[in-house]
C-alpha cells in the first residue's frame, strides 16, 4: 500500500501544509515523452480540467490538482517502465528555471539544498522538502501536501532523480547515497532504481527519504557567485509570491461559488464581488 500524504518529519513543527500553483515544465516533459509513444496531448489531458492552450509554455501555471491528474494519466497511459526516472535523468539546469541559477551561485551544497527548501515550488515541485541531520547522515524528507494517488511514484521518481543529478552537477562529484526510502509498493521495474541511485532501496516505507553522507553538505561549489545568488533569489521570491497569490485568488473564487449554493453565479457576478472586471477575472484564472 502506498503511503501517499506524508506526515511531518520528526522534529518539524508548524510547517506549511498547503498546495501551490505549479509551473507546467514537468507536464511538458511528460507530454513530449508520451508523444514519442503516440499518446496524444488530448489523451494526456482528458479529465484534468486543462486543455493544450493551458500548457503552451514552461511558465504556465496549473493547479496542484490539475498536475496530479495529468501525472496520473501519464502513469496509466505510458508503456515506458520508470517514466519518472527517465524524465528526471533528462532534465538539465535550465529545467529548474531561475532556481537553477540561484543554486549555481551558492557556495556549498548545504547552502544549495537550503535554497531548494526555500524555493522548490518555483521549479514545479509537488512535495514539501525537509532537511534532517542525524549524526553523520543527512536526510532529504519529501512530504506531499496532499494525496498524489496513482501519480505518486512518477512524481517522486522525477523529483529524486532530477535533484540527485543537479546536486552532482553542482558538486562535480557523485552524491554519496546511503539509502533511499519510498512509501509505495515495489514496482515491477524496481531494478531500474539501482541504475539511477546505486544504493539500497526500501519500498513500502513510512517515509519518502533520500539519505546520504552529511559531509556532502560541506562540498564547495566552484561556480559560486554571491552577487548572482542574491539576484536569482530575488527573482525566485517574486515568482513564488506570484504562485501563492494565484492560489489564494482561486481559493477566493471557489469559496464565492460554494457560498451561492445551487444558484451558480456568472463570471460578472463573481467579478463584482471581488471588485474587479470580468475580463480581469478570466485573465487571472
Amino acid at each position: 500500500m502506498a503511503r501517499d500524504q506524508a506526515s511531518l518529519p520528526p522534529g518539524v513543527v508548524d510547517a506549511p501544509q498547503q498546495t501551490w500553483m505549479v509551473p507546467a515544465i514537468n507536464v511538458l516533459l511528460v507530454r513530449d515523452m508520451l508523444k514519442a509513444e503516440n499518446v496524444s496531448e488530448f489523451e494526456l489531458l482528458r479529465g484534468t480540467g486543462t486543455s493544450p492552450r493551458d500548457i503552451q509554455s514552461n511558465d504556465a501555471l496549473l493547479t496542484f490538482d490539475q498536475v496530479t491528474s495529468i501525472m496520473a494519466n501519464a502513469a496509466r497511459l505510458t508503456r515506458t517502465p520508470g517514466l519518472g526516472l527517465i524524465i528526471g535523468s533528462r532534465e538539465s539546469l535550465s529545467d529548474w528555471g531561475t532556481l537553477g541559477y540561484a543554486l549555481l551561485s551558492c557556495t556549498t551544497i548545504g547552502e544549495a539544498i537550503r535554497t531548494i527548501l526555500k524555493f522548490h515550488q518555483t521549479a514545479a515541485s509537488m512535495v514539501e522538502i525537509f532537511l534532517i541531520q542525524e549524526g553523520n547522515l543527512a536526510i532529504l524528507d519529501l512530504c506531499p501536501p496532499k494525496p498524489l494517488h496513482a501519480a505518486l511514484p512518477l512524481i517522486l521518481e522525477e523529483h529524486l532523480v532530477a535533484t540527485k543529478k543537479l546536486l552532482e552537477f553542482l558538486a562535480e562529484r557523485t552524491l554519496p547515497i546511503v539509502q533511499l526510502n519510498l512509501g509505495y509498493d515495489r514496482p515491477d521495474y524496481h531494478r531500474l532504481y539501482q541504475r539511477f541511485f546505486d544504493c539500497p532501496v526500501l519500498f513500502s516505507s513510512s517515509r519518502h527519504q533520500l539519505i546520504f553522507d552529511a559531509s556532502f553538505l560541506e562540498q564547495p561549489i566552484s561556480r559560486s557567485n554571491s552577487f548572482g545568488a542574491k539576484l536569482a533569489q530575488q527573482v525566485c521570491n517574486e515568482q513564488l509570491a506570484r504562485q501563492i497569490h494565484v492560489t489564494e485568488f482561486i481559493t477566493q473564487v471557489r469559496n464565492l461559488i460554494l457560498l451561492t449554493g445551487n444558484d451558480f453565479p456568472s463570471a460578472e457576478q463573481i467579478a463584482a464581488k471581488l471588485n474587479i472586471s470580468s475580463r480581469t477575472l478570466r485573465n487571472r484564472l
